[in-house]
């Protein structure tokens, strides 16, 4: 592939789009840059000048139309004017710039900043002005295509790009991590005339800086069975890789307890009143665990049995509550009981139901979708056994809603395969179930999403007898399918072109009555489901796994308890900080092999080794020795 700017759309296409620009009156610029090319090479040369580092970002500013106007200024220099805004001086915007770029100077070394994350690109002089103060890292956030293509425009920033990063859009958490610890400096000009984005970015660095260099300790609560109970797995999954400590209380075992409590008595209200009983006493049992752990955050995920005066006294040690209602709220209204008793409350439906959860909770209440973990959803290589026993032309793994037993009526003579519970008098459906109706294993669904041509995916209804027409949030099956590689055939809802491309990254139906004909159509074209699949597995991996979603539950707290979790947590010591310090060292070029974010522990490391491929190295081998050898006999309290 060619390189550089003409990988993206050739800037002179668009230069009759949208001509902004003024003529120097000096013969050079200031800030030492290079002759400036004539007006009409000027915005060619600067894209070039950044499709060198980032072609994305170029093509996207090729293909924006410029925003702003450019206006002249007694010293030749433009300045721009944004939605009324003024950007820069119309005096004098490089005086004023040197002047922005001396206070910022100090703020980064009193912080002792790794990185100067500046917010707002305008025309690029308080920029140019800190690369001549500052010798560290500059990233520039700016989101707006269209300033930037203004900017690019109007003035020659050929080695202002060379010097600096303009951030990737989106911005992944992975870019800011590796940026390290980040000053972050706004120019207020631009923030105000900003829309909505820069802002967003801007708090959610805020939140990312407060956490910096800090290691929180979460205890996850997980609920007694249900859907949401593999979930608490994943979730600490994700929260130690980033380089937290992680506390589980897996409270499956009282399930079985809360199911018995129906023998004491027939009657309705009296089991309500014994099982609200047993559930007291569960929360005492998760008072004492909060006792013996002393974490700064509590983590409950869905109907985790934490009534209100439990959470209460857990509100008195001074622990943060945060609660992941990963549910419908039509089907689950407790939330109205709960919202109240915990400080970050994150739902993954938005809407009427978002607003008035916000309205009951102002500042409380966010919006988190459901992922995957790829450490289980993942393509797998299936014995042939595995593929007899497992796969199928078309399946489907999950519970036997009625608007499921209708619409999968039509794809009996097709090979439907139907794994899950709750399928009992499903009439004309009985040879399609697998296993007598058991409830599957999460790692046997993801052989079968796997195994499986066409993937079913209903989202579940007690209202209609097919597609949801109200439907809004994706269920997990959406992103485990597409992280397992697997192809799939969803309902389309309205919140999903938000997170997936459809019929691009996952193919959509929208009435059952088209089912049939679009399953027949998918199973015949294995080459467009290996692509679709792909499609979805990288936009998985790339925005939709629970380290993206722990990592934005953490920055939406942060962002406004972020001092509070700061003043309680520990300093952490991170791979990469070790690998820093012993930088020219056996140890140093080990560490640097593992995840940055991960605490420099046993577990820790331990946790690195194994999520690596491959065979161990003599090195790993010892580590995972000593590692076991602390769990047994130091932690463990076992006598050799």
């Amino acid at each position: 592939m060619r390189q550089g700017v003409r990988d993206a759309p050739s800037a002179a296409r668009f230069a009759g789009r949208a001509r902004v620009g003024v003529r120097r009156t000096g013969a050079r610029a200031r800030h030492g840059l290079c002759k400036a090319p004539v007006v009409d090479d000027r915005f060619e040369a600067n894209l070039r000048a950044l499709a060198a580092r980032d072609r994305g970002r170029a093509a996207a500013i090729a293909a924006a139309s410029a925003r702003g106007t450019v206006e002249a200024t007694p010293t030749g220099e433009p300045t721009l004017v944004v939605d009324g805004v003024l950007i820069h001086s119309r005096l004098d915007p490089v005086r004023e710039a040197t002047a922005w770029a001396a206070r910022q100077r100090d703020r980064l070394t009193e912080s002792a900043s790794e990185t100067a994350v500046v917010f707002g690109f305008g025309l690029g002089y308080h920029v140019e002005a800190l690369a001549t103060v500052w010798s560290g890292p500059i990233v520039v956030v700016e989101p707006d295509a269209g300033l930037l293509r203004a900017a690019l425009a109007a003035r020659d920033l050929r080695t202002l790009l060379a010097r600096v990063t303009i951030a990737p859009e989106p911005l992944a958490d992975d870019a800011v991590a590796s940026w390290g610890a980040l000053g972050l400096l706004t120019h207020a000009p631009s923030l105000l005339a900003a829309g909505a984005a820069l802002r967003g970015l801007r708090e959610r660095l805020a939140a990312r800086a407060a956490l910096q260099g800090v290691r929180l300790h979460v205890l996850v609560v997980s609920p007694l069975g249900g859907g949401s109970h593999p979930l608490t797995g994943y979730c600490a999954r994700a929260l130690a890789e980033l380089g937290h400590t992680v506390s589980v209380l897996d409270l499956a075992p009282f399930a079985s307890g809360m199911e018995a409590i129906a023998r004491f008595t027939p009657k309705a209200a009296a089991r309500r009143k014994i099982e609200a009983a047993y559930i007291d006493v569960l929360g005492g049992g998760v008072l004492a665990a909060i006792d013996a752990a002393a974490p700064d955050l509590v983590l409950a995920m869905a109907q985790a049995p934490l009534p209100p005066s439990i959470l209460e006294a857990i509100a008195r040690r001074g622990v943060l509550r945060a609660f992941w209602f990963v549910e419908d709220q039509r089907l689950f209204t407790y939330w109205r009981d709960v919202l109240g008793g915990y400080d970050h409350f994150f739902a993954i439906q938005q809407g009427a139901f978002l607003a008035e959860a916000q309205r009951l909770a102002p500042g409380r209440v966010h919006y988190l979708p459901c992922a995957a973990d790829p450490a289980v959803h993942r393509p797998l290589a299936l014995t042939n056994d595995e593929k007899g026993e497992l796969g199928a032309p078309v399946s489907f793994v999950g519970a036997g809603y009625r608007n499921r037993r209708l619409a999968f009526r039509s794809l009996l003579d097709v090979g439907l395969r139907i794994w899950g519970s709750d399928w009992g008098g499903a009439g004309a459906l009985e040879p399609a179930i697998q296993r007598d109706g058991a409830r599957i294993a999460t790692d046997d669904a993801v052989r079968i999403f796997n195994a499986t041509a066409v993937n079913l995916n209903l989202h579940s209804s007690t209202f209609v007898d097919g597609v949801e027409p109200r439907g809004d949030f994706v269920n997990p099956r959406t992103f485990e399918i597409a992280a397992a590689g697997a192809f799939q055939l969803v309902d389309r809802r309205s919140l999903l072109p938000s997170l997936f491309v459809p019929d691009a990254e996952v193919a959509t139906f929208t009435n059952t009555d088209d089912l049939r004909d679009l399953v027949d159509y998918w199973v015949e074209r294995p080459e467009e489901r290996a692509a679709i699949a792909a499609a979805g597995r990288r936009r998985v991996l790339a925005e939709h796994t629970y380290r993206h979603r722990m990592a934005t539950l953490l920055d939406t707290i942060a962002a406004t308890d972020g001092e509070r979790l700061a003043t309680s947590a520990r300093r952490a010591r991170t791979m990469g900080d070790i690998a820093r310090v012993e930088a020219a060292t056996p140890l140093g070029d080990f560490l640097r092999t593992l995840p940055p974010a991960l605490p420099f522990t046993f577990d820790g490391l331990a946790q690195g080794v194994f999520g690596r491929e491959g065979a161990l190295s003599e090195a790993e081998s010892i580590l995972l020795f000593l590692h076991q050898f602390d769990q047994l006999y130091v932690h463990g309290g076992q006598t050799a």
